[in-house]
């Protein structure tokens, strides 16, 4: 993915180069619109959120018929200490997840601190597209619709994921989404344990398998870097666990071993 930005570059370029020769033949406002348009839909497409969201671990969670649990969150107040941009950036992540998963159990003042949470974290990290007076007017307009809210919330987080990528900060991005699938695995671990080992839940965890491959490798493309290597250690051993489990189900003694591996690499997190 991170290989085509300089390809995305040129080709984005040759569309410019394109539009402005165009332009001094053709007067049309409408043409020059939709030559725009056509050039920012082209970037956004190369720069695709590049794993499935947090809702899609939350809502299976809740189709396993987990309950919500407030404890295991971070909490929104903790934003204050994280100073550090890596910090900023996966524990953004964090509470993109955390958001997802109150939001999917329509806990509404929850959702709400964890996304003022974010918008602090957005607003340090001069991330300038994604929470504007517009968004918070779109979810607080529908903060008792669930089904809009989590819409609108997962199109926020996927406008900084493109941000990021598109002005050269694609290491930022991946702290980003490697912090929003931590906190996946270590919610879903989290229940697990307090329902007694639940097999459902089993299943929840056992489905984040692509999630954690996917983002390993991704991020094995920058191991030199320290920030990377405070969680990338931790996740080539979930990846193992998961390579080593195949197609069978997780036993109990499997998943408190790699249980343990969650809530190291989260701690190196939330702090």
């Amino acid at each position: 993915m991170f290989r085509k930005a300089n390809l995305v570059l040129l080709i984005a370029l040759s569309f410019v180069f394109t539009y402005c020769s165009n332009s001094k033949k053709a007067s049309s406002e409408e043409q020059a619109a939709e030559k725009k348009a056509e050039l920012e839909q082209f970037v956004e497409e190369q720069f695709e959120y590049p794993l499935p969201t947090s809702f899609e671990v939350t809502k299976m969670l809740q189709d396993a018929n987990a309950t919500y649990s407030a404890d295991i969150t971070n909490d929104a107040g903790a934003v204050e200490k994280y100073v550090t941009e890596w910090q900023k950036a996966m524990n953004l992540g964090v509470y993109g997840a955390d958001l997802s998963f109150a939001s999917t159990f329509d806990k509404k003042q929850e959702s709400m601190e964890f996304l003022d949470a974010s918008r602090k974290l957005i607003e340090e990290l001069n991330i300038t597209t994604a929470f504007n007076q517009s968004l918070a007017d779109r979810i607080e307009d529908n903060i008792e619709n669930k089904d809009s809210l989590i819409l609108i919330i997962t199109e926020s987080f996927q406008t900084t994921y493109n941000y990021l990528n598109q002005n050269g900060d694609e290491k930022t991005s991946l702290l980003v989404v490697a912090g929003s699938v931590i906190e996946g695995l270590h919610i879903t671990s989290e229940l697990i344990k307090a329902s007694d080992y639940n097999p459902e839940l089993m299943k929840v965890l056992a489905a984040q398998k692509d999630q954690v491959n996917d983002l390993t490798d991704m991020m094995g493309k920058f191991e030199k870097d320290e920030n990377v290597n405070r969680v990338l250690p931790f996740l080539r051993y979930v990846k193992l666990f998961y390579e080593q489990l195949g197609d069978a189900e997780i036993s109990k003694g499997q998943f408190e071993d790699v249980a343990s591996s969650i809530t190291e690499m989260r701690q190196q997190i939330v702090g």
